[in-house]
């Protein structure tokens, strides 16, 4: 059996830039991509700078996090 990763860290990141947690949905992560979504939407909405904070560690999850399935 091969352990080859299924999905592109490149692809992720990207998709996580432009939709939070959308890199982690599309590595089969769905609960942690909602939780992202909606952790960064939050941070966003209390201020513009711990919203873009935290969108850069979510893009940078989606693309050197845990391995999705």
């Amino acid at each position: 059996m091969s352990n080859k990763v299924k999905w592109d860290p490149g692809t992720a990141a990207f998709l996580s830039f432009m939709i939070p947690g959308w890199g982690q949905m599309y590595k089969g992560q769905k609960i942690t991509g909602i939780i992202w979504l909606v952790v960064t939407i939050s941070g966003y909405f209390f201020m513009v700078i711990p919203g873009l904070l935290i969108h850069a560690f979510c893009t940078l999850e989606a693309a050197f996090g845990k391995y999705g399935k």
